[in-house]
């Protein structure tokens, strides 16, 4: 070998073990290489009897679940009932997640895995807070960024940090949490079987919109006509109707709370209904709350009619709803919004 030639190859490896030691530094200020296989919450199998609560917030929304036997409802909500199912799968996404690799302990570099402190401004992170019917602690976590397919195709992690500690992990279990209503219930408020809808009245106050189907001819564009329509003007598409009807196809919730004072329905609310051909009519009174659009629901009914009528009663009965914006603007219509003047 030539003295050039090993110049060479020593200036080669040389390079080599500094862009390793750079890599290795990089690496080693996010993870220590610890993988622990240790229980996220080893405690939690025993703790279960005596879960009573589960709260989640993140900047300023924030939820609580609450647990009377059974079944668990929100407790910040009046007891609205919550799908057990959706608790269940978080809880044993928990009791299954374990310790697998540690993370940075700089609190510079928390944010970049979603786990600043929860009052940060901007914060993105979870707090999950688990506690017993005496409001006792039994775990708390900062709930970061998912990590996805970490481990196999389909199946990711989660980092993860205490709040009083200074550790953050990635954990083997994607714990998804979020504190907004319609993450936890049943949203369907109620549902039309468009095809026996036949008559849409939405009431602005100021102004009636009134669709009627024409007897004998089936759910279609070709099917409804504005009421009091003059011959001067036109739809704004052949599809303006229908659309307008099929918004009641599915009423979904976006939060929920027990009525205020004064409730829903008196000055300033506006309101809509359909009627079916079996003579079941579903009425929606709505106030507008700043941006918030909360409604009540009743719905009535004979013969028929009558056991759609009184399930969709006993579940809306006590509450109000509130809608999203972009259902409420999909029903609420103006005649100006669905009509034009004839070119």
């Amino acid at each position: 070998m030539t003295p050039k030639l090993f110049t060479g190859l020593t200036i080669a490896a040389l390079g080599s073990l500094v862009v390793a030691g750079i890599v290795h530094s990089r690496a080693d200020s996010w993870s220590t290489g610890v993988a622990t296989g240790a229980k996220l919450l080893p405690s939690l199998q025993r703790d279960l009897p005596r879960l009573a609560t589960i709260t989640m917030k993140q900047g300023a929304q924030s939820i609580t679940l609450e647990r009377k036997g059974e079944a668990w409802s929100l407790k910040d909500r009046g007891g609205y009932p919550v799908q057990g199912d959706r608790v269940r799968a978080l809880l044993l996404r928990l009791a299954d997640a374990e310790l697998v690799d540690r993370k940075t302990r700089n609190p510079e570099r928390f944010s970049v895995l979603e786990l600043e402190d929860l009052g940060a401004k901007d914060a993105k992170s979870r707090l999950l807070a688990l506690a017993d019917d005496k409001a006792r602690p039994l775990a708390e976590l900062l709930i970061g960024k998912r990590s996805v397919e970490q481990f196999a195709a389909g199946k990711g992690g989660t980092y993860i940090r205490r709040p009083a500690e200074r550790e953050t992990w990635l954990v083997n279990s994607e714990i998804d949490i979020n504190p907004a209503v319609n993450q936890w219930v049943d949203t369907t408020i109620f549902e039309a079987q468009i095809a026996q809808v036949k008559r849409v009245e939405v009431d602005l106050g100021s102004e009636k919109v009134v669709v009627e189907r024409e007897a004998g001819k089936p759910a279609n564009k070709d099917a409804y006509k504005l009421v009091g329509m003059t011959e001067d003007k036109k739809l704004k598409s052949d599809y303006t109707l229908e659309d307008l009807v099929n918004a009641f196809a599915r009423v979904e919730l976006e939060d929920v709370r027990r009525p205020v004072s004064p409730p829903v329905g008196g000055a300033g609310s506006v309101a809509a209904a359909y009627e079916m051909e079996n003579g079941g009519k579903i009425t929606m009174r709505v106030r507008s709350e700043g941006e918030a659009r909360w409604a009540a629901v009743v719905a009535s009914g004979e013969g028929e009619a009558k056991a759609a009528a009184d399930a969709v009663n006993a579940r809306a009965g006590g509450w109000e709803y509130r809608l999203p914006s972009w259902k409420y603007e999909q029903i609420f219509k103006k005649q100006a919004d669905l009509i034009e003047d004839k070119k």
